[in-house]
Formats: C-alpha cells, structure tokens, sequence
C-alpha cells in the first residue's frame, strides 16, 4: 500500500471521528413495509412531484377481486388510465347491477391523466368508461384496437357522450404517444378479439402490463400470441412487469379454441334432436365453431339473445364476423323448422335475470320454449359465486328432460386467461426487474408472486388498490435495484349503478341499509302493520293526499326507531274505487240494518194496505242494475245521516221537517234516473216521499201550533250555480261508463274526489241524489219549450240524455 493511500485512510477515518455514527438503512421488500429513503413523507399521503422514484403503479380498481379493473400508470406525475371496468354486485348487493371504480378519485386527479389506453373490450375492462369518461378533462384522447372501439362507441352513444374526435385507434407493434409514455401493443391471445398487452417506454424505464391473455398455439383467427416481441422487450430490458393472476392456481396449459371447435362439431353430429348451446356472448371465436358446425352439419342457425347480436354487430362492422347476420333464422321462424334442422345459440350461461335459457328454465320465454328431446351444450365456465344459481336453473332444465352436456372432460370451453405453466414460461422469458402481480383475487395475487420469486425475481410485491408504488430502473444492470418504495395510500371507495338514474356511494344508495331491512323479516312485517293501521284510521272520503301524509308519518317514526335515521319515506296512493267498495261497506250493512229498517218502516208503515215495495217494483222492470244501485243507496245510508247531523247548526233540537224531507229524498231516489228510464220510478218515489211524510208526522212529536217553533236553520246542504255546473261537467264525462259497469258507486265516488280537488266538498250520495233531482226537472222540462228557456241547465242536460234517448230509439 502506498503512502498517499494509507493517508487517505487516515482522513477518512478522522471524518468518520468527527461525526455520528451512520445507522445502516432497514430496506425490505413488498408493498407497505418500512423503508427508509432520502425523501420524508407520511404514508397516508401521495407522494407527488419530481423527486423520488419516477415511475409509479396506482391501482384504482381489479385487485383483490374479479373485475373493475382500472389502474393508474405515471412517470412522476403525469399518468395513463389503463382500462375502466366494472364489477358484477354478489347476492348482497340489493338491487345494484354494476360496481363502478371511484369516480371522484379520478375527477380529483383528472389534471394528471393525460390519456386512456384500453386493452380488450370485456365488460370488466370497458364497462364503467360512461362513468369515467365525464370524470376526466374534455380532451382526454381514449386508445382501443378496431373492435373494441365499436364495442366503446356504441356503449358511449347509449349515454349520450359520444366524442368521435376523442376516440384513437391504434395497431399492434405500431408505437404511439399517450402522455408521457410510446406505448406499443403486443398481440396475445384471449377469448374475445383484438386483445393486446401494452408495452410503456419512457426515459425513466419500461413498463409491461400484459392485459388478459393466454397463450393459444393455434387460435382460430390466426393471431398467435407474439413470443417475439417478448424476447425482444426482455433483451432490452424490463423495469416492471404486471402480468394477469385468475388462473394461477389451475395446473398445466389452457386448451386452444380448435379442441373446443372439434368437440362442439362432435356433440352437433351425434344429436338427433335440436340442439341448444349457451356461451359467453363476447366470444366470437366460439360463435364462429358453432357456426362451422351448423354448415357441417345441414343445420340452420338461430340467435335467442340480443347481448350475443351486440357483439356480432361490433365484429361485423370490424370486419371479423364469422356470421352473417342476414343468413340467421329469426326467433320467431323456428316453429317452422324441424328440429333435427335447428342449432340454436342462447345466452343465460351465468344465469342473468333477464337472459334467454334463464327464462327458457322456468317456461316463461316467448321465443324458446325447451323439449324433452333438447340437447343443451353447456360451452362456458361458471364464474366463482354464481354456482348456487346455475345449479338451480340447470336442476330446472333437467326436471323439463333435456339433456346437459357439460364439464371439463367434455372439452367444450376452454379459458381466456394463462394456466400456470404459460404464467411461468412469460415470466422466464420476459426476466423482469419487478413483478406485481394484478387481476385476481388476493390469493391468487400472493400465489403469482411466490410464482415470480420461483423464476428469480428478486423484487415481488403484492398491494391492493388505493396503494401507490415507485420503481426506479436498474442502471447498466450493475446498480442494484431498491425495489418497490411504498408512496402512500388512498381510502378509494366503490360506486355503485342500480341499473337507471341511481350512482353513487354504499352510503348514498343505502346498500347497507337495503340488506339489513331485507334480512330483518320484523321490520318489513312491523312497516305492513303501521301502514295498514294508519290507513284503517283515515275517514272514508278523506283525501288521498291526506291518507299519504299519514302514512308517511307513522313509517318514518317507526323506521326511526329502528336505525335511529331520518329516512325519506314517500308513499303513494292510488285510489282503487271497486276494492275500496267491496272492502270498507261489508262491515257497514250490519251496522246499518237499524237505520234501514227504519227508513222502511218511515216510508211504509202500513206496508200491507198502503205500500208497494221498491224492491217488488224494480223487480218488475227485470233490471238487475237497478236492484244493485238500490242496494247502493241503503249502504250508504249511514254515512249520508252522518254528514247531514254533522251539517246541522241546531244538533240539539228537533230537525227541521224541510231538511228531514231533503234527507231521506237523497236516498229514497231510484237510481234508474240515471238511464233516463225514471218515469215509473219517479212516480214510486213520490209516492213514498207523500207516505214519509204522512208517518213522519205520526211519528214525530210537533209542538202545538200556539208554541212558536223555532228558526229555520241555513241549509248548507243546498247545491250552488257552480257547483251543479261542475257536477253535470263530470257526469258527463263519465256518462259511457255509467252505461256500462255494475258497481256505479264506484263512479260517483270518483266524481265526489274530483269535487273535492275543485274545492266542493260533496258525498258520493249528495252526488247521485243531485243528479236525480236533474234528470227529474229534464224530464219535466224538456217538452215545454218555455220552461227550457228558464232553466239554466236543460241545454247541458239535453247534450248528455239525448244521446242516450237517441241510441235506446236506434236500438
């Protein structure tokens, strides 16, 4: 050792005197653990700006779960959208359809995104971009493949949204700009077409998001999965690698497309039958085997499902339907074929509510009904968490004697996505620096990284969404990495679409809520009571307005008392005047028998020398709704003496004779008035107003004629102008259905409430005997011709009973 090294030594162990001692870092890897660097930051916060690593991984949606998938990728702090799916609601999601990744992140960072790139056009890649599309800036250019931008246009045309100018198209291995990355597209191999993984360069290194993929030796459309171009890539280098989990845990290869092909063309060969297969709708490469199998052998083709004419109108357009639509049987044709004739497509694989076979299972689809003879080929995988209910529908089709052909062994469905021999091979031939494994559940996730460790990878983590990750790019390969650093998380939360107008929070659609009142039978049944005890209270002819607010009231109270919130409860009623009337007057003729057999015994005390019956009489007419609108007048007796006492300013003195009179005419008229058939009736009903009269004054005590009696009280029963008018108004407008229902009290209630919105406050009683009294002084009047003129509403009662008049002479 030379001297001037010995004291260089020397300086340097004075310096190290002369300070603290260095601690030494505590670097781990993975995702959340401690790390110390040169940067200070709390974990709860985003690291932002030009400093610490330049490339950063934000996953907003699709790990830790199947579907929703949407990840952030940046170089600093300009970043790329990758993908905007959605997610299907489990059983415990009441009433929402689609789970959408968190908007309002996305609108807060929306000066940050500078582009979205889309890599295939499955629902859980494609399906929330009407949602996240209004989140980001106007100009915000959005990246698909030929096909699956017919898939985008048409979903974004259905909300209203479309923006041609915004829509780019791009071509695998053609590079181009998006943000602050030169993205290239790689071919794969998926169960849908133009599916591509995206390759993102930039000065601070490359990035390889792989997308859904499987590697298929020998796809149907030719496009085989580029190992090329992962070569390529692996030679120049890779900083980060994020490849698709869902099948890491199934052993060995996938099957190709050509042995499903194979396998279907077998099973339709042997059927004697007709022949039914359901499958995923977005497989095109699966419809276009079925279709070669239906040539092959003599069959038509038929397409029950309107999801499966989506995406062969995508494809068509695109030039990559195997089927023309115009060579289809249409639904409503297959009657006329034979059934050894017919292969028929469907969807329903999943059991969707609304779906062909779904519906087909319980018999109640218009446009395929199942045989016995039926053979059903089950081309498709049950999705984890829909077991229970395919089980269900398929125990349906089994109990109609179809028969199932379904299962691994029968090779009729075959993956999308990599088995773990493939996930293993990309991994040793692309040799990233980092791995993070994305799309899957959490298991699937920590078991592709033990994968990733198996081949070498020294920097693996595992994160869930809302967490941020940092890489830097190892350097000439000769700097070692520090692997992943933690940049913060965010508490993202889901949004969630109920199928129309309803988007927003768990919180805001009281997803949580919704369970708990499901699952909580008390409740509903406690709610059923209320509402049907607060409706007993409301009076007969109260307003429906009034019958809401009541209702209202008493649920609110109740459902406050069980969750301790303030909930909006809005009720609506509808008048249902037939079931109101049966239900609510079979408790009033028992209490009512008193009151008519008083009436009777009133207006027919001597009933055997002096009385006719009104029953006899209208017997005689063989009028069966005379008799029915008779039995009216007596139910609604009680009510009618209710108002009138009500009315009355002297309740505790004798009432006067003129109103008692007025009184009982109300409901001693015969409804036959109404027809205009009342000349006989109208001679009874005289009779027995002179008969009441003469046994009133039996019956009632008069004071002498020396003691004065006292005043007259105001008749408030007594009918204005207007009001006539009005009411004639809307006899009239009812007068063809008088003419042919039964129960015309019914009727009469309804004008009674259209009265009462105008501000006349009349029974559906007053109403009738109201009319009565007019159609009498009609019939009076209308063969004076000077009466007429003083009368001031023949011309109105002339325009509804002459045509009545008119069609009783035609007929």
């Amino acid at each position: 050792m030379t001297s001037r090294s010995c004291s260089r030594n020397r300086r340097k162990r004075r310096a190290r005197g002369s300070r603290p001692p260095h601690r030494r870092s505590r670097r781990t890897e993975g995702a959340g653990k401690s790390m110390e660097d040169s940067v200070k930051r709390k974990l709860e916060q985003f690291y932002e700006g030009s400093d610490g690593p330049p490339l950063r991984i934000l996953p907003i949606g699709g790990l830790g779960e199947i579907g929703m998938n949407c990840m952030l990728v940046g170089n600093y702090d300009r970043y790329i959208l990758i993908d905007a799916g959605i997610m299907f609601p489990d059983c415990e999601d009441l009433g929402v359809q689609k789970i959408i990744p968190d908007t309002t992140f996305i609108k807060k960072w929306r000066h940050k995104i500078e582009a979205v790139v889309i890599t295939h056009g499955h629902e859980d890649h494609i399906g929330a971009l009407p949602w996240v599309i209004p989140a980001l800036d106007s100009d915000t250019p959005i990246f698909a493949s030929s096909f699956t931008m017919e898939l985008i246009k048409k979903r974004l045309k259905e909300f209203g949204i479309l923006v041609l100018s915004r829509l780019k198209l791009f071509k695998t291995r053609r590079r181009f700009i998006a943000g602050p990355f030169e993205v290239e597209p790689i071919t794969v191999t998926h169960s849908i077409p133009d599916c591509s993984g995206l390759v993102f360069r930039c000065a601070d290194g490359t990035i390889l998001h792989t997308g859904d993929w499987k590697i298929d030796e020998s796809p149907l459309d030719g496009k085989v999965f580029d190992r090329e171009a992962l070569e390529e890539l692996s030679k120049e280098g890779v900083t980060l690698m994020m490849s698709d989990s869902t099948n890491v845990l199934s052993p060995g290869r996938t099957l190709s497309e050509t042995v499903v092909a194979d396998s279907l063309l077998r099973r339709i060969s042997a059927a004697k039958g007709r022949v039914i297969t359901t499958q995923f709708a977005s497989n095109i490469h699966r419809l276009g085997s079925v279709k070669a199998a239906a040539d092959l052998t003599g069959r038509k083709l038929v397409f029950v499902g309107m999801s499966l004419r989506t995406y062969l109108e995508a494809a068509w357009k695109d030039g990559k339907a195997p089927i023309d639509l115009s060579t289809l049987v249409k639904v409503e044709d297959i009657d006329a074929y034979s059934p050894k004739d017919l292969l028929i497509v469907t969807t329903g694989s999943q059991v969707e509510p609304r779906a062909a076979l779904n519906l087909a299972s319980y018999g109640s689809s218009h446009s395929l009904k199942l045989k016995e003879e039926d053979l059903i080929l089950y081309s498709a995988k049950v999705i984890p968490g829909n077991e229970t209910r395919v089980m269900k529908m398929l125990n349906r089709i089994s109990e109609i004697g179809s028969t199932i052909v379904m299962g691994k062994n029968e090779m009729l469905h075959t993956s999308g996505h990599a088995y773990r021999e493939e996930l293993e091979e990309v991994l040793r031939i692309v040799k990233p620096q980092h791995f993070l494994p994305i799309h899957g559940e959490l298991l699937f996730l920590k078991e592709h990284e033990l994968l990733g460790k198996s081949t070498g990878i020294h920097h693996t983590a595992v994160i869930k969404n809302g967490e941020m990750l940092g890489v830097s790019h190892m350097m000439n390969r000769r700097v070692l990495s520090n692997g992943f650093i933690s940049l913060g998380k965010e508490n993202l939360q889901l949004m969630y679409n109920d199928g129309d107008k309803a988007f927003g929070t768990a919180t805001e659609l009281c997803v949580d809520e919704r369970l708990r009142i499901a699952s909580d039978g008390k409740l509903l049944d406690a709610l059923h009571k209320a509402a049907h005890a607060a409706l007993s209270s409301c009076p007969i002819n109260c307003p429906l307005a009034h019958m809401e607010r009541t209702v209202s009231e008493v649920l609110r109270k109740m459902v406050r008392k069980y969750s301790s919130k303030r909930p909006e409860v809005i009720a609506v009623a509808i008048e249902n005047p037939a079931g109101v009337l049966a239900d609510e007057n079979k408790g009033k003729l028992s209490r009512n028998s008193s009151v008519i057999s008083a009436l009777r015994k009133s207006v027919g005390h001597e009933k055997k020398r002096q009385h006719i019956d009104v029953r006899e009489v209208l017997a005689t007419s063989n009028t069966e709704q005379e008799l029915e609108d008779y039995d009216d007048d007596e139910r609604f007796l009680n009510e009618e003496e209710e108002e009138t006492t009500s009315n009355t300013e002297l309740p505790d003195k004798a009432p006067n004779m003129d109103e008692k009179d007025e009184f009982w005419k109300s409901f001693i008229v015969s409804p036959a008035l109404d027809q205009s058939e009342g000349n006989i009736n109208l001679l009874l009903e005289a009779e027995c107003e002179e008969k009441a009269k003469e046994e009133s004054s039996k019956l009632d005590p008069v004071p002498p004629v020396s003691v004065q009696k006292p005043p007259k009280p105001v008749n408030r029963n007594k009918w204005k102008p207007e009001e006539v008018k009005m009411l004639i108004k809307m006899r009239g407008e009812l007068h063809s259905s008088f003419q042919v229902l039964r129960g015309r009290m019914a009727l009469w209630k309804d004008i009674s409430s259209n009265l009462l919105l105008n501000g006349i406050s009349r029974s559906p009683g007053q109403c009738k005997a109201q009319w009565a009294s007019l159609v009498q002084k009609y019939e009076e009047n209308k063969n004076d011709i000077e009466k007429q003129k003083s009368w001031p509403y023949f011309e109105d009662m002339n325009n509804i009973l002459s045509d009545l008049e008119s069609n009783k002479a035609s007929k």
